[in-house]
């Protein structure tokens, strides 16, 4: 898609999340924007399909997301503590619903501390706030070197088991369960949390290895990062798990890697306050696609969905890229089909 293009007077980019509407052939995409350039909104979008390519994408609406109060997110500023940062949008037929992740703000300064918990959050397909999901202790933001970290929330959600369940990753390890990923270091434990959705409860939580940074940073910055940026459930036990790495001196590429991890067995942590002092059983995760073998520019991938059957009867996946409303950067969709 082009670069800072404009829909009904808001602009486009930032699409941070995608998930799609079989019945309705139609898409929802989740822009990150913190009502900088317009207000907190997911769009609605057809992608066409021809030839086993994707041929056309084209917006169809745009519904600004509300908070509980019934008015539209203000415009993020430091002091302000108000954001909405959403990083990941699932759709649920079922109750005609969405459900998104907002991943708050943690920015401590001298002049204007800022503050904004993450939050999981159901809303109408109008964008009408219903209701949130309360986090696990331990999932807040605190001063302290305890909780989520700076951008590192739900950046991944996913349904299975007929909208029965919902899946979440956190981005990145908590304060409390050890080190970010690092050159060098492959031991950096997330968490993907599994909620029942009719009671809101949280009834598992999973250990995630991350992978190491697979480049050297010119430059350390708390920028430097691999984490967990989407996730989708290929069955009611099974998630394909997207890692993204992005560091300084190459920021020209992202590195994107797929994985399944398989539930069947793995060891439930929800009881497990620290994984730096109790060190838990991570799930097993099987590599599947290595996006560095396309050969081509990769950029800020942040969401996958199942699109639309092929006709050779073939599922298709499609990922979304965050262009970060960068001139730098390329707002890219990827169609793969499903081999089975």
């Amino acid at each position: 898609m082009p670069l800072n293009s404009v829909y009904q007077n808001t602009l486009v980019g930032g699409l941070s999340g995608i998930d799609y509407d079989t019945k309705n052939d139609q898409y929802y995409l989740i822009s990150d924007d913190p009502s900088q350039f317009s207000p907190a909104r997911i769009y609605t979008a057809k992608i066409e399909i021809k030839e086993n390519k994707i041929d056309t994408i084209q917006l169809t609406g745009v519904k600004f997301i509300m908070q509980e109060n019934g008015l539209q997110y203000p415009k993020y500023q430091y002091g302000k503590n108000s954001k909405a940062d959403g990083e990941s949008v699932r759709f649920d037929p079922s109750r005609k619903r969405l459900v998104w992740a907002n991943e708050g703000e943690r920015l401590y300064r001298p002049t204007d501390t800022t503050i904004v918990q993450p939050a999981l959050t159901f809303i109408s397909t109008e964008g009408k706030f219903l209701d949130t999901v309360p986090l696990p202790k331990g999932f807040e933001i605190t001063k302290q070197a305890f909780g989520v970290r700076k951008n590192a929330f739900f950046e991944g959600l996913s349904y299975a088991d007929n909208y029965k369940t919902l899946y979440a990753s956190l981005e990145e390890p908590l304060y409390q369960d050890g080190m970010q990923a690092s050159f060098g270091y492959g031991k950096a434990l997330t968490r993907i949390l599994k909620f029942d959705v009719s009671s809101k409860k949280n009834t598992a939580q999973y250990a995630y290895n991350l992978g190491e940074l697979p480049v050297n940073p010119s430059v350390e910055s708390d920028w430097n990062i691999n984490g967990i940026s989407e996730i989708l459930a290929v069955n009611n036990h099974t998630l394909l798990v997207m890692e993204r790495a992005w560091a300084k001196g190459h920021d020209d590429h992202t590195f994107i890697k797929l994985y399944l991890v398989d539930l069947n067995g793995a060891k439930n942590e929800i009881n497990n306050t620290s994984f730096i002092k109790n060190p838990p059983r991570p799930l097993t995760k099987k590599l599947l696609f290595d996006f560095d073998s396309l050969n081509m520019h990769i950029d800020n991938f942040e969401g996958i969905t199942f699109g639309p059957k092929l006709p050779n009867g073939h599922d298709t996946l499609i990922f979304c890229v965050d262009n970060n409303f960068a001139k730098n950067q390329i707002q890219q969709f990827f169609l793969f089909e499903i081999v089975p």
